[in-house]
């Protein structure tokens, strides 16, 4: 009988601490790491409840189901809480696979650098959206606005080369479309050189499919004579 009490005390004793746990304002305890491992706990400690039950059931084998059952309806409500977080965490991580939030991107914000353009301190605002360029490798939008804050600036040549850079980064082909018309309208009537607009938009027509957009960039190379 000794070992079905000890064994009941280990059982409760660890249903009483998963929830004690599970309270815990903690980021360790919402995570499913927590969840398995508490059941794998509750699952040992109820290996030593069967066992337990088992040893106080020698000389009357029936006595072991009443025993366990004993344990077990005891134990149970004290790990209600345990069991209702573990199962909101397993519902939460499906909701996350589903949605796909793991995999989407987080669009950096350029507010800081926004905020410079707006107070006309054009040089600290290229600045800012270059350092986001290097460390957003793929995203165009921070060379592009680099462009924008040294032609503001009134170096047209150097928001070329911003704009060039920021266009090979495009794959979509509006926006490449778009961007490239943008950067012969600076060459020719900027920087006045109109056989450099030219020769980008017949590179950028190299780079378009059949469609609308090569459409729209011959319609504006047609423009120059």
């Amino acid at each position: 009988m000794a070992w079905f009490v000890i064994s009941a005390i280990v059982f409760w004793t660890t249903c009483l601490l998963l929830s004690y746990f599970t309270r815990k304002d903690h980021p360790f305890v919402d995570t499913p790491v927590f969840v398995f491992g508490g059941a794998v706990a509750l699952f040992l400690a109820f290996a030593v409840l069967v066992g337990g039950a088992t040893a106080a059931s020698k000389s009357q084998p029936a006595y072991g189901v009443i025993y366990l059952l004993v344990g077990f309806i005891v134990g149970v409500p004290l790990a209600v809480p345990w069991i209702v977080h573990s199962v909101g965490v397993f519902a939460n991580e499906a909701q996350r696979a589903a949605i796909g939030v793991d995999q989407m991107t987080v669009q950096r914000s350029y507010d800081a650098a926004e905020k410079l353009m707006f107070e006309k301190r054009f040089d600290e605002a290229e600045r800012e959206f270059l350092a986001g360029a290097e460390a957003e490798e793929k995203d165009p939008e921070p060379l592009r606005r680099a462009g924008e804050a040294a032609l503001a600036a009134g170096r047209a040549q150097i928001a070329v080369g911003h704009f060039r850079l920021a266009l090979a980064r495009i794959t979509s082909e509006e926006d490449r479309a778009s961007l490239g018309i943008r950067i012969a309208e600076i060459e020719q009537r900027t920087l006045g050189d109109a056989t450099g607009a030219r020769r980008t938009l017949e590179q950028l027509l190299a780079l378009m499919g059949p469609g609308k957009w090569g459409d729209y960039v011959r319609e504006r190379m047609s423009r120059l004579g």
